[in-house]
């Protein structure tokens, strides 16, 4: 049975459960940090995104390397801070970090009794970017990690990374599925070494997340929420 499965790739962040928020309310706070101290709040979230531009090709994503961008954004904008400055500063980075890392699960609409559809007749693998140590613990806390017959994360998602996810799966790229919110790393890439893939948009999208769909490859199925997800998958397995 299991080999005859379709294999189900499905990312984590802003698909599974809310992510974007977090980092959201920091970057608020951050701007409001730094407010006080004199710096427009605009330019502040400016030069964190031109720091996290730099940064995210060599560190990744995940919360240890988005405060490592604040803590250089930091440094660019506020010129010669004081000790308690900056003792209040790191305060307030190592806060934000277990924030992001640690923070609650709060699945999205459809996911649990979603996932547990899919579960019952696809295999499903957590395909995610980001730091390991956080993604499997995000997992772990959701609840939903005994659906899953394996958690990858990965540095970034290409075409490469899921033309090997597909061959490590013993599958070929058009026997997969990809499923996420983000068309520029879950749909595009995954799109032109032939995948299907199915859209879930986020009300909160981040913004590094947005892109047209493209027009090659298999069509991009696109759905409200993550309960419209296993009908539109199983139907076509027992179509095709």
């Amino acid at each position: 049975m299991n080999g005859s499965q379709p294999v189900v790739f499905v990312d984590a962040d802003d698909t599974l459960w809310e992510n974007n928020r977090w980092f959201t309310a920091v970057i608020r706070d951050w701007a409001g940090f730094v407010g006080e101290l004199g710096v427009d709040p605009d330019d502040a979230v400016t030069v964190l995104h031109e720091e996290e531009d730099d940064h995210i090709p060599v560190y990744g994503y995940g919360a240890r390397p988005f405060c490592h961008s604040l803590r250089t954004a930091f440094a660019r904008v506020v010129t010669a801070p004081d000790a308690a400055v900056v003792r209040s500063f790191e305060t307030f980075v190592a806060d934000a970090e277990t924030r992001i890392r640690d923070h609650r699960i709060d699945l999205l609409p459809g996911v649990a009794a979603g996932i547990a559809t899919l579960a019952r007749a696809a295999r499903l693998i957590v395909l995610t970017k980001g730091q390991p140590d956080e993604q499997n613990a995000k997992v772990a806390r959701s609840g939903l990690a005994a659906h899953f017959e394996s958690v990858r994360v990965v540095p970034d998602k290409d075409e490469i990374c899921y033309l090997a996810a597909a061959r490590d799966a013993g599958r070929a790229p058009e026997d997969c599925w990809m499923v996420g919110n983000s068309p520029a790393s879950d749909v595009n890439p995954a799109r032109r070494v032939g995948l299907r893939t199915v859209l879930v948009p986020h009300h909160a999208p981040w913004h590094r997340d947005m892109a047209p769909l493209i027009d090659s490859g298999p069509e991009t199925l696109v759905v409200r929420t993550f309960g419209d997800v296993p009908p539109l998958i199983l139907a076509t397995v027992r179509t095709a």
